[in-house]
C-alpha cells in the first residue's frame, strides 16, 4: 500500500481503493441526519396527509364495493323471487289453460253428440215418414191392382166412385 495522496485514493496491487477518514464519515452522518430532519419537517405532513387520503379512498372504495356487493345480492335474491313467481304463474296459467281446454272439448263433444242425436232423430223421422208414404203408395197401388183385377174378373168397368168405395172398404177391414 502506497501512501495516501490528497485525493484520498490508495493503490493496492494496482487497484485504486478509496481511503476512509473518520471526519468524512462524521460529516456524511451529519448530512444524513440534517437531510432527514429537513425532509421530515418539510415532507412528513404531506406524506402523512397523502397516506391518510389514500387510506380513506381505499376504505371508501372498499365500503362502496361492499355496498354494491350487498345491493347485487339483494337484486339477485329479488330476481330469483320474481323468476319463481313467474314460474308459479306460468304453471297456474298452464293448468288453467288445460282446464279450459278440457271444458271446451267436453262442451264441443256434448254439442256434437246433441247435433248427432238431432240428425239421427231427423233421419229416423224422415225414414218413418218415407216408410209411411211408401206404405200409403203401396196401399194405393195394391188397391189399384185389386181394382184392376176385380174389373177384369167382372169385366165391366167400375167408376171412380165405385173404386174409391172398394178401396175404403178394403182398408177399413184391415
Amino acid at each position: 500500500m502506497e501512501g495516501c495522496p490528497k485525493g484520498g485514493v490508495v493503490k493496492y496491487k494496482g487497484v485504486d481503493i478509496m481511503e476512509l477518514h473518520p471526519v468524512d464519515i462524521i460529516i456524511s452522518l451529519i448530512n444524513i441526519v440534517v437531510l432527514f430532519i429537513l425532509l421530515r419537517l418539510i415532507l412528513w405532513k404531506h406524506v402523512i396527509r397523502f397516506l391518510a387520503e389514500r387510506e380513506g379512498r381505499v376504505k371508501g372504495e372498499m365500503d362502496d364495493a361492499e355496498k354494491r356487493r350487498l345491493e347485487a345480492e339483494a337484486l339477485h335474491s329479488e330476481y330469483d323471487k320474481k323468476i319463481e313467481n313467474i314460474e308459479d304463474r306460468d304453471r297456474d296459467l298452464m293448468l288453467e289453460s288445460k282446464t279450459k281446454a278440457n271444458k271446451e272439448s267436453e262442451r264441443i263433444l256434448k254439442e256434437t253428440r246433441d247435433k248427432a242425436r238431432i240428425i239421427i232423430n231427423d233421419a229416423e223421422a224422415r225414414i218413418a215418414e218415407e216408410k209411411e208414404q211408401a206404405l200409403e203408395d203401396l196401399q194405393v197401388e195394391v188397391a189399384q191392382l185389386a181394382t184392376e183385377m176385380a174389373s177384369r174378373i167382372l169385366e165391366r168397368e167400375i167408376s171412380q166412385e165405385d173404386n174409391a168405395h172398394v178401396v175404403d172398404s178394403f182398408f177399413a177391414r184391415q
